[in-house]
């Protein structure tokens, strides 16, 4: 079998999509924490939830990294 000519491709791909997911989820943290503050509880949760998601993405992504 012969090895994949695409992979270190794919792997910076990968890397780029996690840096950005991760830049997102900074942001978005940011914006529940200032929502907490405000009392705009609809907000805070709502962000809040996304971040979790971004964060398990990422995670996921992070994982698929490995060797």
């Amino acid at each position: 079998m012969r090895p994949a000519r695409y992979a270190p491709r794919t792997t910076g791909a990968v890397v780029v999509y996690v840096v950005i997911l991760v830049a997102f989820q900074v942001f978005l943290l940011t914006v529940a924490v200032e929502a907490f503050a405000a009392d705009d509880e609809t907000l805070a949760w709502s962000t809040a939830m996304v971040s979790v998601v971004l964060a398990a993405a990422s995670g996921v992504l992070y994982h698929y990294l490995r060797p």
